[in-house]
């Protein structure tokens, strides 16, 4: 089963990296932290991101060697990531 992510919730106001994500909202209303969404991606479940326009970018969890595992989407056609374009909850 695929989970589309309808909404961020950000550790600061103004962010320019997907690191700061705390939260995450489902469609359907599901609030998730992303540390579940790091662990169930982890576990071969599928989230994703839909743009105005439909297109689907898929949501990856990321393990830097330094830090708190994150999400981010799979590189695609644009330079910015798609998730920090949602609305905030």
């Amino acid at each position: 089963m695929a989970y589309r992510i309808t909404h961020i919730r950000t550790s600061e106001n103004y962010v320019t990296s997907t690191d700061k994500i705390t939260h995450v909202k489902l469609e359907g209303g599901t609030i998730e932290t992303v540390e579940q969404v790091v662990r169930y991606l982890d576990m071969n479940m599928e989230y994703y991101y839909t743009t105005t326009a439909y297109s689907k970018a898929q949501v990856e969890s990321v393990h830097p060697t330094y830090g708190e595992p994150y999400i981010r989407t799979r590189a695609n056609h644009t330079t910015k990531d798609n998730l920090l374009n949602l609305p905030r909850f």
